[in-house]
């Protein structure tokens, strides 16, 4: 009987355990800063340990009793980890902090893209992949990161269409420029880090001039 009761104590905690990380997660889910990242990391992976110890035990358990009400607690406690699956996607949103240590001059067109995702395009992608099928053109798209606070364009940078002539490196990874808060969940991309730039073509003042039209 205590045996028994033991298990159920045991079991109703891990219930416990996995359905509050899943309750954090889902709290979090839609926060992407560097703690929040961290902190759906981590609880994934105490998911994730919680799930394989409890599987183990449910199997070592079954060998020695043989009785189909362990089979059936072991599989019960697989479901809250099935809920949890969805949010385990862990946007920490890692600063790519090696350069490819190659200096590059590269004029990006930009693109106002209906999401807060990379906006720069080389002129090669853009011709190349301008019907953006299967999001070809979105992919090759480029984030952009000033090497200094004194380098963030102006604000008169930033319409269809402009383009700006950067001098800099790209990082060896995927990922998200430094200090960027992203609306929803954006994909990851090239980061362009530079430290020189020049405006070739900016279209702020026909920008003015429509809103003044309309």
């Amino acid at each position: 009987m205590n045996n028994r009761k033991t298990k159920i104590i045991g079991y109703v905690l891990y219930l416990i355990l996995v359905l509050g990380l899943s309750f954090f997660l889902f709290l979090i889910r839609d926060q992407y800063n560097w703690v929040a990242g961290a902190l759906r990391e981590l609880f994934t992976y105490l998911i994730i340990g919680l799930v394989i110890i409890y599987t183990i035990i449910s199997v070592l358990i079954l060998f020695r009793n043989r009785t189909m009400t362990v089979l059936f607690y072991g599989l019960f406690g697989l479901i809250p980890f099935f809920i949890s699956i969805p949010f385990f996607k862990s946007p920490i949103f890692e600063k790519p902090i090696e350069l490819t240590g190659e200096i590059k001059t590269i004029e990006l067109t930009y693109i106002a893209w209906a999401c807060d995702c990379a906006n720069w395009v080389t002129d090669y992608h853009l011709t190349k992949f301008s019907n953006n099928t299967n999001d070809s053109l979105a992919y090759y798209s480029i984030y952009i990161e000033p090497m200094t606070e004194e380098l963030k364009l102006p604000d008169s940078v930033g319409f269809s269409n402009d383009i700006i002539k950067f001098k800099g490196q790209f990082y060896k990874n995927r990922g998200f420029p430094k200090d960027f808060i992203p609306l929803g969940d954006p994909e990851s991309s090239r980061i362009f880090r530079y430290s020189e730039f020049e405006i070739i073509k900016s279209n702020h003042h026909d920008y003015q001039i429509e809103l003044t039209n309309y």
